[in-house]
């Protein structure tokens, strides 16, 4: 990959933040944002591949809005699915070229009581899983009609993510310095996901063996809303931040309480053993260990 022209989408967002940090100063690697390149325009994005001759593309640009997408029915299509379509056309055309594709848990309706598999069915509650879904059979089906191809896609769902940018964590730290009473939702189950350890993942990706197709990246454990509410907010005050909430008094609530235009999985677990597989790799790190390097980053900008 070091010596492979990569075109990176998305570079903006909490996932392409971390990708550009893996890859600062690389003269082989193109970090596309949206003033470069807008994912609404099909000419713009044919435009860009043509001008940078990629063999690798990683996409971590998405429509990203659950809510509004219920009314931007066209929009995150536009962005989830075609944008994605004519990168994986564009790579299965390409000399042992490799396509990486973030996608979510969103996929899934969250019905299940174990985490999902990656042949598990599909069925996404609202339009925002509905489009990333989308992206995932629309790029499946392109590298499955060219048969003699030599390139490669991976497609990741990930959930819960968190990094350089909003997110969860940082909303939760921010609440607790400013209130003195938190509810969280407490039967909504996944796996936080750190951008950084992602971007890693993405990295070895490329460089392994491993066959096309989809993948579940997350880290080993689990947890609910209000626990990663807890942890983080218990690591924050371990550390010395002060904070109004007292960790053990932060209330459980169910997401019945907080009715959004987009329904949530109440179940995003996934399970991650065919990635393992794939990697060699026995254990992935746990999402405490993570989600507790990402408080002490959080905690030491602010002294």
């Amino acid at each position: 990959m070091q010596d492979s022209r990569t075109l990176i989408f998305g570079k903006d967002g909490q996932a392409g933040k971390a990708l550009q940090a893996k890859f600062a100063n690389n003269p082989h690697i193109n970090f596309i944002g949206r003033n470069e390149c807008d994912l609404e325009s099909t000419d713009q994005i044919s435009a860009t591949l043509q001008k940078f001759k990629p063999q690798i593309i990683i996409n971590a640009a998405a429509y990203t809005a659950v809510d509004k997408a219920e009314q931007e029915i066209e929009l995150s299509n536009q962005i989830n699915a075609t944008a994605p379509r004519l990168m994986a056309k564009y790579i299965s055309q390409t000399p042992n070229g490799q396509l990486v594709h973030y996608s979510t848990d969103y996929v899934f309706d969250g019905s299940k009581n174990f985490s999902y598999l990656e042949s598990d069915l599909t069925g996404p509650l609202g339009q925002y899983g509905k489009s990333k879904l989308s992206g995932e059979i629309t790029i499946q089906d392109i590298f499955k009609s060219k048969t003699n191809s030599t390139s490669k896609y991976f497609i990741l769902r990930t959930s819960w993510v968190y990094g350089d940018g909003s997110n969860f964590i940082k909303k939760m730290l921010r609440l607790a310095q400013e209130r003195d009473q938190l509810k969280v939702i407490f039967d909504q189950h996944g796996v936080p996901s750190s951008a950084e350890w992602l971007a890693q993942i993405v990295i070895q990706l490329i460089a392994s063996d491993a066959k096309s197709g989809i993948y579940h990246s997350v880290p080993d454990g689990q947890t609910t809303w209000h626990g990663l509410a807890c942890f983080a907010i218990q690591t924050a005050k371990e550390l010395g931040c002060t904070l109004k909430v007292n960790p053990q008094a932060i209330q459980a609530s169910p997401a019945t309480e907080y009715p959004l235009p987009a329904p949530r999985p109440y179940n995003s677990r996934m399970d991650n053993h065919k990635l393992k597989d794939a990697l060699q790799i026995a254990h992935f790190p746990q999402w405490e260990s993570q989600v507790s390097e990402y408080v002490k980053k959080i905690v030491s900008q602010q002294k």
